[in-house]
């Protein structure tokens, strides 16, 4: 698996091609200023999930305001 490292400004000028190349088993670090912000990894790389599970911080709780403010959502289950 091929890793690549492109800082911020990179990975917004070349987001198709590199989500391209996670899709196909390629791992890309985003950087800025030489510090890791993001990574990006195939959705089907279940290693990746497993080893970084999400955590309740990640999803929004009802004391969010903007997770609730869309009307219509109250009735779908």
């Amino acid at each position: 698996m091929s890793t690549y490292r492109v800082n911020l400004d990179e990975a917004r000028d070349q987001l198709s091609d590199l989500i391209t190349a996670a899709s196909e088993g390629g791992e890309v670090i985003i950087e800025e200023n030489g510090k890791a912000l993001a990574r990006l990894v195939s959705a089907s790389d279940s290693i990746a999930y497993r080893s970084t599970p999400p955590t309740s911080i990640e999803f929004a709780t009802e004391d969010e305001t903007l997770a609730w403010d869309a009307e219509g959502w109250e009735n779908v289950a």
